[in-house]
């Protein structure tokens, strides 16, 4: 007969998980400590609220696409579809 390894044994025993609340103030904060924001985090935060502006449809390139299939002219790069669908994992 084989005797329990006693590690394992006592992983499946639980203790009781004792709460810790922590008290302190931190000396190098006072009530007049102020946040500044970086210059570049000024810029990112423009160019995103530019870019919230810009609409998720592009509905002129949309309708010229549509118009270039309808009388036949839209000539898509299959080589560069196939590589862009290559990258995102796509294989045929």
């Amino acid at each position: 007969m084989v005797e329990p390894v006693e590690p394992i044994k006592r992983a499946h025993e639980a203790e009781p998980v004792k709460k810790v609340r922590l008290n302190f103030k931190d000396s190098r904060l006072s009530e007049g400590d102020q946040l500044q924001v970086s210059y570049i985090a000024k810029v990112l935060q423009k160019a995103v609220e530019e870019a919230k502006k810009i609409p998720e449809v592009r509905t002129d390139k949309v309708e010229l696409i549509k118009q270039k299939i309808a009388d036949g002219s839209y000539k898509p790069d299959l080589d560069a579809l196939a590589r862009i669908l290559q990258k995102a994992g796509l294989k045929g």
